[in-house]
């Protein structure tokens, strides 16, 4: 009974091909929509979570100068040389409830390797930086404070920077120049791809502090301090230590900060947020195709009430109940919303491998958005098939015939 009333269904629906095409435009929008956005919430959330990770625990970024966070990224807005590696230190003994601390200091220069030359991003620190971001070497090993202290010139590289110079060789024990002064490559570190603030921590090579300051870039301040709180819980007492310690090392009370302490749970909410509004968009997008998806489906069964008025006296006339008509057009309208649903089902699929793929995240397969689209366009094609199909069952057989 059913497999007759689907293939009935069919056949009426293909019979006006192109109409039937247009109406399910927006169920498949809809769905596609619907898909997308629980795949992009879902694949937002993961990387969130992955990036909060891979920046280190309980972390706290101390930046020289004016630093605004929007949509989870930092941004330099104004910068000061008043940040010193002793003002790290006085964290380290001064603050309650922070573990460690490493300054840092970086900027861009040429590398060369022979022949090739590479321009990238060199990171002063100390070996507490490995520790506090979470962030080891896969080959060789980091410099220690022996090297630190004696400002000796010792490289890691970052794992792209190495594919770049050594190509398949193994670099540790090698020499590279770095602003055409000879340094030993004592290790490469693993794989991290790009953080929270936007930086490629892949595209750099790490060397102790002294020797970025001193050899390298001749200065006598840092760009910016990272502090492991000792628990989560202790995060904003550290940041409030830390500004009111600054605040009079600087001698600045009562002046505007000429420093930035930001939490990198306040970053990560940002970025959380900036994803979430994201997702609200799409299911905007979403609820209004739904919307003109049923108006679509609603106007194409009412036509084809309207063009089987006969058809419908006819099987009255023969016996069929108000009740089986009614059936008949509601099959009918799920068919069409159903067929829709399942290209939408499908788009979905590949539009979130896309999105997945442009964005660097681990691709999320939304099932439970295809069950959720499959429900929906079940809901929009029975919701919008109620008023024609009451509208069939209703007709009167005498008055069809005589049409």
């Amino acid at each position: 009974m059913m497999v007759a009333l689907v293939r009935t269904a069919l056949g009426a629906l293909l019979a006006q091909k192109r109409r039937s095409l247009l109406a399910t435009t927006g169920v498949v929008i809809g769905v596609c929509a619907l898909m997308v956005m629980i795949s992009v919430g879902e694949g937002a959330k993961r990387k969130v979570l992955k990036e909060f990770e891979s920046m280190g625990r309980n972390l706290v970024v101390v930046s020289a100068g004016k630093v605004s966070i929007r949509g989870g990224r930092m941004i330099q807005r104004e910068t000061a040389t008043t940040l010193t590696q002793d003002d790290a230190w006085a964290m380290r003994e001064g603050v309650p409830d922070v573990a460690v601390v490493a300054p840092v200091y970086d900027g861009f220069a040429m590398v060369e390797r022979g022949r090739v030359v590479v321009r990238t991003r060199i990171t002063g620190t100390t070996p507490r930086y490995t520790g506090i971001r979470n962030f080891y070497p896969s080959l060789g090993r980091f410099f220690t404070w022996e090297e630190l202290k004696g400002r000796m010139r010792v490289a890691v590289l970052g794992y792209q920077v190495a594919q770049r110079l050594f190509g398949s060789l193994n670099p540790v024990g090698q020499e590279i120049r770095v602003r055409r002064i000879p340094f030993k490559v004592v290790g490469v570190m693993e794989p991290k791809g790009v953080d929270a603030s936007g930086e490629d921590q892949d595209d750099q090579i790490i060397i102790p502090i002294t020797t970025a300051t001193i050899r390298v870039f001749h200065v006598t301040y840092v760009k910016a301090i990272l502090v492991e709180a000792r628990t989560e819980e202790a995060i904003p007492r550290v940041a409030q230590g830390i500004a009111l310690l600054l605040r009079k090392r600087h001698r600045i009370e009562g002046r505007a900060d000429d420093f930035t302490v930001s939490p990198m749970e306040e970053v990560m909410k940002q970025k959380a947020q900036a994803a979430s509004i994201f997702a609200v968009l799409v299911a905007a997008v979403a609820a209004i195709s739904l919307v003109v998806g049923a108006i679509g489906v609603l106007a194409v069964m009412l036509l084809s009430v309207r063009e089987r008025i006969q058809e419908i006296g006819i099987r009255r006339a023969v016996g069929a109940t108000g009740g089986a008509v009614l059936f008949q057009f509601l099959v009918e309208s799920l068919v069409l919303s159903v067929a829709g649903g399942g290209v939408g089902v499908f788009l979905g699929v590949f539009f979130s491998l896309v999105i997945a793929l442009l964005a660097r995240w681990q691709p999320v397969l939304p099932f439970k958005g295809a069950a959720v689209g499959v429900v929906v366009s079940m809901i929009t094609g029975i919701l919008s098939g109620l008023y024609p199909a009451y509208k069939a069952s209703r007709i009167h057989p005498i008055q069809a015939l005589r049409l």
